[in-house]
């Protein structure tokens, strides 16, 4: 039995193509910072600074660890830098 497959493929909700595609591009970046940011949390911990924050070198706070264990800053850093921007 012969199907009609483009009638059968998803519309990707409406989306025209090239929307498609940023979107995709856009979704991989996001991945790429979350593997990035991963990567980094496994390395301050091979080193052993896993749990500090980079740039007073204070303890980070655990509920914000146990939040995201890929945390680089202590709450005040991280308050200070959203500040300047």
């Amino acid at each position: 039995m012969k199907t009609d497959v483009p009638f059968l493929a998803p519309s990707n909700l409406g989306l025209a193509a090239e929307e498609c595609v940023q979107d995709a591009r856009a979704r991989v970046r996001s991945y790429a910072q979350k593997l990035a940011r991963i990567e980094a949390a496994l390395s301050r911990m091979e080193k052993g600074c896993y749990g500090f924050c980079l740039t007073c070198e204070g303890r980070i706070e655990l509920r914000r660890l146990e939040a995201d264990p890929a945390e680089a800053m202590c709450e005040t850093c991280d308050l200070d830098r959203d500040s300047v921007r």
